[in-house]
């Protein structure tokens, strides 16, 4: 058993006991996490017992909580591990998917990130534009493309638990924020595309549409408190100087408050947010507010004419650039995978 799954469960139905039973005929290692279901899921869980082990939460923490919980387990009884596998209870990972999560580990992967079609009339609406927006956004605050950020079908090699359980998150921001770690550290993302499997159009999801995405998008907000803070300097250097000097030197000045800020992110991420980690990512985050600057020198040239003043051009171009930024993460992403790949 040299790979283990780890399943956080909270008030599952019998469909836990199914999958548990057949990833135990493949003779994988089983770690479920109890996460505070109480007393009338009480039989569900011991039906695990002949087939996993059974860590139990005293209360419902939530999904990062009890991923974390089967974390720390593993790793002080790794049991000869060499990998593991997070799956969800619901069964919406098949078990065909997990052992093809398996292969790719095997196969000297270090994370594995499974994709989902996440398009069509079979997908939920609040799946849909849910899994849109975080793509979006997360691309903007991570510098790198992700097809799917959301999919809790994920393999990882077992030295990655020292980061993996100390990082912040407890419900589903966690998911999120280990992508945004992994990122930093420009550790190799293996994505791996799986089926799109939605039950009863994903009723038996204990994601809330609107805490669970607001806590989602405020954990990227912390973990990127970093880049925030050197944009928010950034923005009172260009206010600054478009109060004294105007459209005088722009072309000198933009630029260099755009290197300038891109040096204080640097050092806030690389020093203060992720100095626990291996902070790799420098030449993709710098290379990438280079384009960024670029682009909104260039609106400001363009907006020049106009007669706007210097902070309002500043701050129309910044909003123009937002778009091309995706497409540019986008476009360059195979490029900077392949990159974390020969540095790794």
């Amino acid at each position: 058993m040299d790979i283990a799954v780890l399943i956080p469960a909270y008030q599952p139905d019998s469909v836990l006991i199914s999958l548990v039973q057949a990833l135990h005929r493949e003779n994988f290692r089983l770690i479920v996490t109890d996460d505070g279901s109480g007393p009338a899921y009480a039989d569900i869980f011991s039906a695990l017992l002949p087939y996993a082990e059974v860590l139990t939460c005293p209360e419902n923490g939530g999904k990062g909580n009890a991923l974390k919980c089967a974390l720390r387990h593993l790793a002080t009884d790794p049991q000869g591990c060499r990998a593991f596998i997070t799956a969800d209870a619901d069964g919406q990972h098949t078990v065909a998917d997990i052992l093809r999560v398996r292969e790719a580990l095997l196969s000297g992967s270090r994370f594995v990130l499974t994709t989902r079609t996440l398009h069509g009339k079979s997908v939920p609406l609040r799946s849909r534009v849910g899994n849109d927006l975080s793509r979006f956004f997360f691309s903007l605050a991570a510098g790198c493309f992700l097809e799917d950020n959301q999919s809790g079908l994920r393999g990882f090699s077992t030295d990655c638990l020292p980061w993996l359980t100390e990082i912040g998150g407890e419900k589903y921001d966690y998911e999120m924020n280990v992508l945004l770690y992994a990122a930093r550290q420009e550790l190799p993302i293996t994505q791996l595309p799986i089926e799109t499997v939605y039950l009863d159009g994903n009723q038996s999801s204990h994601f809330d549409p609107l805490r669970d995405t607001l806590r989602i998008y405020r954990r990227m907000l912390d973990t990127a408190r970093g880049s925030v803070l050197a944009w928010l300097l950034h923005v009172a250097a260009i206010l600054l100087l478009s109060l004294t000097l105007g459209w005088h030197f722009f072309l000198f000045s933009i630029p260099l408050c755009g290197a300038g800020s891109a040096a204080l992110s640097y050092c806030f991420n690389r020093f203060l947010v992720f100095r626990r980690v291996r902070y790799a990512c420098g030449p993709r985050m710098l290379f990438g507010a280079a384009v960024r600057t670029s682009l909104r020198l260039l609106f400001c040239c363009i907006l020049h004419p106009l007669g706007l003043p210097l902070f309002a051009a500043w701050l129309i171009g910044s909003v123009l650039t937002v778009p091309l930024e995706y497409a540019y993460v986008r476009l360059t992403g195979p490029w900077w995978s392949s990159y974390a790949l020969r540095r790794s």
